[in-house]
């Protein structure tokens, strides 16, 4: 089985996102933090603890990912970011993923990008 960030991650490149330039699994490298002129997704664990409890056992695994966005500054005008996050959030939920939370967009205060966290989470049998 792989990691929560991995699954997600493969889900996300099967997407074939054309708004997304780069995926990250846990950190933005240093050399990258002050980008602005990329969309950037950030995907990191939120949870992978035991589920289906039986017999004094566990029998899966809930797993849980933040996925941050991280819009690049000079979005196209014909671009819709709540668009493409309903359709990425509806892809989650096709291959079985639960969608937790989806928080409101912000402006990061040091790159003046909008930013999007939704919070992701599945339970799998092992």
């Amino acid at each position: 089985m792989l990691l929560p960030v991995s699954q997600v991650s493969s889900l996300v490149n099967a997407l074939n996102l054309t708004w997304v330039d780069k995926v990250y699994l846990n950190e933005i490298p240093n050399e990258y933090l002050d980008n602005t002129d990329s969309t950037v997704m950030l995907l990191q664990e939120t949870d992978s603890s035991p589920a289906y409890l039986a017999n004094s056992t566990f029998k899966g695994l809930s797993m849980g990912v933040e996925i941050q966005i991280f819009y690049k500054v000079d979005l196209e005008d014909d671009f819709n970011p709540l668009e493409a996050e309903i359709a990425l959030m509806k892809s989650f939920k096709a291959a079985g993923w639960l969608i937790v939370s989806s928080q409101h967009h912000t402006t990061d205060p040091d790159t003046n990008q909008i930013t999007k966290t939704i919070y992701v989470t599945k339970n799998e049998m092992i």
